[in-house]
């Protein structure tokens, strides 16, 4: 008995040797992210970007789209909510109307980060960060090229046609500021005209089209436009007039989608501000360092630059949007 007793005790230490310890799993970490629209190839692309960054993490991504509607974008938040996800991403369609839903967020100690787009609120600390392009920075580069191309030119007058984004958010609000802060050293440069095309393509050949039919477009020299998308509806209005857009009308254009790159590189367009949708990396690098205890800067800004006529075309790499 002794021996068998020994034996059934052998065998069970080599078992236990030869069997390794269960590893504890790390808990998947759940992110909550509302896109504000698909309005554009430049929406399409920021989507993309986080989606594929997020899968690099494993993450579970709860994925939701706004569509363009506020409302909808505040209800799908107060789902993350209720499902008690990790943390949240948001793009917000307008600035105002989130401190209630971000409240709600912060007593249920989920993180807020918001990418492209500002919001307004009395406490910044409602939500983590914000990822985005520097909008004031864009509406500068578009002035200074304004700037330069007339600078030895002898013009008395330089009359402007802002077309602007959707009111109430902060591209149109700081692309408007950073443009106006730079023209402002030319005397002549004055935006005589001004209208929204909310970002919309078809909304941006309603304005154009009104200005051709009312005769004043011949009273315009620049056309700065907030997107490349209301700049195709402004290209395909004036195919129906006699103005030749890049030449007759100097156009500066905010996004440089790979469709507005072709345009200045046939001389239909003349700058084309960068506004950056790959925020991917940058968000994933947000919650890497977040949930490594790193305190997190309240803005992230990401890399921009401008293209135009004076730039050498071929160089300019092939855009993913």
């Amino acid at each position: 008995m002794k021996k068998t007793g020994v034996m059934v005790l052998f065998l069970l230490f080599i078992l236990a040797a030869c069997t390794k310890p269960l590893e504890k799993e790390e808990p998947t970490i759940v992110v909550g992210f509302s896109q504000s629209g698909t309005e554009s190839s430049w929406r399409k692309r920021h989507t993309e970007s986080i989606n594929e960054e997020l899968a690099k993490e494993n993450y579970q991504v709860l994925y939701k789209n706004g569509f363009m509607n506020q409302e909808r974008q505040i209800q799908d938040i107060r789902t993350f909510i209720a499902y008690k996800v990790d943390i949240i991403v948001f793009t917000p369609l307008k600035e105002d109307g989130w401190e209630p839903v971000l409240k709600e967020a912060r007593d249920a100690g989920i993180p807020v980060i918001i990418t492209d787009r500002n919001v307004n609120v009395t406490d910044s600390s409602l939500y983590l960060t914000h990822i985005g392009p520097s909008f004031k920075a864009e509406g500068n580069r578009a002035g200074l090229y304004v700037y330069n191309y007339f600078k030895e030119k002898d013009q008395k007058t330089i009359n402007i046609f802002e077309l602007k984004g959707l009111a109430s958010t902060s591209p149109t609000t700081l692309r408007h500021e950073g443009f106006s802060e730079v023209i402002q050293r030319d005397s002549r440069m004055k935006i005589t005209q001004t209208k929204s095309g909310d970002y919309i393509r078809l909304k941006g050949k309603e304005q154009m089209t009104k200005l051709i039919q009312s005769g004043e477009i011949n009273k315009i020299d620049v056309l700065f436009s907030h997107n490349d998308e209301m700049t195709h509806g402004a290209l395909d209005a004036l195919k129906g007039s006699d103005i030749q857009p890049g030449k007759e009308l100097i156009i500066i254009t905010i996004d440089a989608q790979e469709d507005m790159i072709l345009k200045l590189k046939s001389g239909d367009v003349n700058a084309v501000v960068e506004c950056n949708p790959n925020a991917g990396w940058y968000v994933r690098n947000t919650i890497s360092r977040y949930l490594k205890g790193n305190t997190i800067p309240e803005e992230v800004y990401m890399p921009e630059t401008i293209f135009s006529d004076q730039s050498p075309l071929k160089t300019i790499p092939t855009r993913n949007y």
